[in-house]
């Protein structure tokens, strides 16, 4: 298997990941105003970016699409929410990293949320606009009430986090989806199931008075975390990542 400059990969992967999200964010905030009318057209949507063009792309190395449609396969531990997903998308890239010397650079990673797990890729703005926290029974540790923030965002253990793998709280044990990214994961968000949570706050009353399913979509695609790319539906995106040579990690909810 021919290897890359490690560090030219990993350049190249993440200055993508930041053309990727200021392509979502443009697509998504590109209203037209109706002439004669008081009202805003939606935009259409902007689907893919360039991260998720060249993550298709890519050849060599280990890939891994880690798919998951549920938001309840979390756990509190000690001060941070953690999800099943992101511990072990953190234990994949450990797993090839340090048990079978596998360079960084050549592992390549997907996550494919859907259904109430879209909720990953949401940023802090409609976590508390929505009152995801409440809906979905998620307390922040930090406050004991309800998350009005993405509390899988963040990483555990901040910027100063020892890179020795031995180490206690070090960079390789942050299961933070920012940490995550970092390591060169790339997260999509379904857009059918983003539509359902449209839907669903208006018909909860979460949603501020006035606005319909259409214009609290548009608001979430305009809210998605730094980095995120907006697919059509994620059950498509999983058969062309396969096809691309991702094998598919799902996640169920688990308890031991």
């Amino acid at each position: 298997m021919s290897h890359v400059d490690p560090f030219g990969a990993q350049t190249t992967r993440r200055s993508l990941l930041r053309a990727g999200a200021a392509a979502t964010a443009v697509g998504a905030l590109g209203a037209l105003v109706r002439p004669g009318a008081g009202a805003v057209a939606l935009a259409d949507p902007t689907f893919g970016s360039p991260a998720y063009d060249a993550a298709l792309k890519v050849s060599g190395g280990v890939k891994g699409i880690f798919q998951s449609p549920h938001v309840d396969a979390n756990v509190v531990a000690g001060d941070f929410v953690n999800h099943l997903l992101l511990l072990q998308l953190k234990n994949w890239l450990n797993g090839f990293q340090f048990s079978y010397n596998t360079d960084p650079a050549d592992l390549h990673t997907l996550v494919a949320t859907y259904a109430s797990a879209n909720v990953l890729s949401y940023d802090d703005t409609v976590w508390e606009k929505y009152k995801l926290g409440e809906k979905y029974a998620i307390t922040d540790p930090a406050t004991g009430q309800p998350a009005v923030r993405n509390v899988f965002l963040p990483s555990r253990f901040g910027p100063e986090a020892p890179k020795d793998p031995a180490a206690p709280n070090n960079y390789y044990q942050d299961t933070g989806i920012a940490v995550l990214q970092e390591r060169g994961t790339l997260f999509l968000t379904c857009n059918n199931s983003l539509g359902g949570h449209a839907a669903s706050a208006v018909a909860d009353k979460r949603a501020p008075d006035g606005m319909e399913a259409a214009d609290v979509a548009e608001d979430l695609r305009a809210h998605l975390i730094p980095g995120a790319t907006l697919v059509p539906a994620v059950v498509g995106e999983v058969s062309r990542a396969q096809a691309a040579g991702y094998s598919l990690v799902f996640i169920p909810v688990f308890k031991l």
